[in-house]
């Protein structure tokens, strides 16, 4: 399977580093994620088999060997629709172990049923180790290359990353037109940018459909914190538009780049 190498890490000291190593998925898993199917059969047997194993354990540990029998079985059929669903994976199972599982259960053994449930727990967390991350980044994760925004200063209609740049290059052009004693533009440059920050909630309404989690970016608190900004760009009050870009860096872009920006990447690099 093809490799991604996502980081390396600096771990204790400069001595050594370590390679964070992921797996791109079997490309056969996609037909169970949208757009293919909204279904999520293979995600609900992976849910079925969580419960499952908590369910046997459970009732063993409530001595209620009959129910932690049934759970057993129900971890079974889920443990291997795994193959089913996805070939790829079926020479991973163990399927002997799954099947000595159940039979230690019909005996009430408990020393076999840890000694089979280990190797069968082993064999998923080797998986998930391996492409759980990218899994979820590909098939769980909005891609903002779908998403386009009106863009308020042009009229036209934008890509998400085309917006974003024209934003933050408006951003960047209000310090430079003030350093190079250019007040005009500054100002022209701090109303596209005062424009396109709040149109830019056009682009998190698919997501966040509670106004609640919207308002807490693009509320009352970031207007006043732009009204503040074009006001000190009307008089040429350098630090104050400092002053008033720097708490909206802060505290409206920073936040939204440090939850959606990194993912947003690894989500292309995986394509």
């Amino acid at each position: 399977m093809k490799k991604v190498i996502v980081s390396t890490l600096v771990l204790a000291s400069v001595s050594f580093a370590q390679e964070i190593k992921l797996e791109k998925p079997p490309q056969t898993l996609s037909k169970y994620y949208p757009p293919t199917s909204n279904k999520f059969e293979f995600l609900n047997s992976m849910y079925a088999m969580s419960t499952a194993f908590t369910g046997m354990f459970v009732n063993i540990q409530e001595n209620d060997w009959n129910n932690a029998l049934k759970w057993a079985n129900i971890l079974r059929e889920n443990y291997l629709n795994i193959g089913k669903l996805v070939p790829e994976y079926d020479k991973a199972l163990k399927k002997s172990e799954i099947d000595q599982l159940v039979n230690a259960l019909k005996e009430k053994n408990f020393d076999k049923v840890k000694l089979n449930a280990d190797v069968v727990g082993k064999s998923c967390a080797q998986c998930h180790q391996k492409q759980q991350i990218t899994t979820k980044i590909m098939y769980h994760y909005p891609s903002f290359s779908l998403v386009n925004l009106e863009d308020p200063v042009s009229r036209t209609n934008l890509e998400f990353e085309d917006y974003m740049k024209k934003m933050t290059d408006s951003m960047k052009k209000i310090r430079i037109y003030l350093e190079d004693n250019k007040p005009e533009k500054a100002i022209a440059e701090g109303n596209n940018f005062v424009k396109r920050l709040k149109s830019l909630s056009q682009s998190c309404n698919d997501c966040h459909t509670n106004k609640m989690s919207v308002e807490i970016y693009q509320g009352k608190e970031l207007d006043e914190k732009l009204d503040l900004l074009s006001k000190a760009l009307q008089s040429k009050n350098k630090q104050e538009v400092y002053k008033n870009l720097s708490w909206i860096s802060m505290n409206n872009c920073s936040k939204c780049h440090n939850t959606h920006q990194t993912t947003a990447h690894l989500k292309e690099m995986l394509k």
